[in-house]
């Protein structure tokens, strides 16, 4: 048998390499993530219940089919369901009742806060950063990127998933770095500097570009990977302007929300850029807020936090 590589194979295979090689020359995130070894695993569930978003009829069959696989997801929904906030008159009989009562997008959020609340686990994490700190921020930009979508006429599934995992590549890099990831933390911190300077400074890029990364090895839509990648970015360009700047008016609400004394704080210094591209301006900051308060109250009783 001729086995020899005729000179167009090899020439497409050496093109190939030289393209990989440059692809992890110019992504630092790439190759960071690649001498990762206890990566987070892939929501699976998340990527096949955004799909189901798209299409014009959700069938709630299909729904309970996905999420049954996920057992202690199903119970969280019956007790959910069983809850105050929810409860009818009697129980539910079956998860595809509870899954009709409560709600498609609901349940959604519950099946991304569930396995985004699994990545707060990530080995050596809790030395870097306090990810329960982390986790609260996370669900209430979730919830702000999603009110944000919903005034501009976009999905607010995809608003949710990529405002709660905006800050992931936080939990990769303290779970690899972790006291030294500390350090920088502090630094900013009392220096008033921006993390993400620090970040590119130090490590060579920054916690946003790991989470895109992620994302990108997560399979998860393109429009999740660019706004967790560009929420930092002050310059929102093409593609997927909106939804990046969703998550960027979600990430300054998210930062203020839990704040006891809102006074004086910069609640109203959003993105010039992201607030044109969801044609907001801040007189629309009161109502966006109060929208928030809203469904914060819903996601604090289904997520327990």
């Amino acid at each position: 048998m001729n086995t020899a590589i005729s000179t167009t194979d090899y020439q497409a295979v050496l093109a190939e390499n030289i393209r990989q090689q440059r692809r992890v020359v110019l992504n630092p995130a790439k190759r960071y993530l690649d001498g990762v070894t206890s990566l987070p695993s892939a929501p699976m569930l998340v990527t096949e219940l955004l799909a189901l978003f798209q299409e014009p009829d959700h069938d709630v069959d299909k729904v309970v089919q996905l999420i049954t696989y996920e057992p202690s997801l199903t119970a969280q929904i019956l007790r959910l369901c069983n809850s105050a906030s929810f409860a009818g008159e009697r129980p539910p009989d079956d998860i595809f009742e509870a899954v009709s009562r409560i709600g498609f997008y609901q349940v959604y959020c519950m099946v991304v806060s569930l396995l985004g609340a699994r990545t707060k686990s990530m080995e050596g994490a809790d030395e870097g950063l306090n990810v329960n700190e982390l986790w609260r921020h996370s669900v209430a930009v979730a919830v702000s990127a999603s009110v944000a979508a919903d005034e501009t006429g976009q999905a607010k599934a995809a608003a949710f998933t990529a405002g709660l995992l905006h800050d992931i590549g936080k939990l990769v890099l303290a779970s690899v770095e972790r006291g030294r990831y500390a350090a920088l933390i502090q630094r900013a911190s009392d220096e008033g500097l921006l993390l993400t300077d620090l970040e590119r400074s130090v490590l060579m890029m920054d916690h946003a570009e790991v989470g895109g990364e992620l994302m990108q090895r997560w399979n998860l839509p393109p429009e999740i990977v660019a706004a967790v990648r560009r929420h930092h970015d002050p310059a929102i360009g093409p593609p997927f302007q909106q939804l990046t700047a969703a998550v960027q008016v979600g990430d300054v609400i998210g930062h203020q929300f839990f704040d006891e004394d809102l006074a004086g704080t910069d609640l109203l210094t959003f993105s010039a850029a992201a607030l044109d591209t969801l044609h907001l301006t801040p007189d629309d900051f009161p109502r966006l807020l109060a929208k928030v308060q809203s469904e914060m109250d819903q996601v604090k009783v289904m997520l327990e936090i």
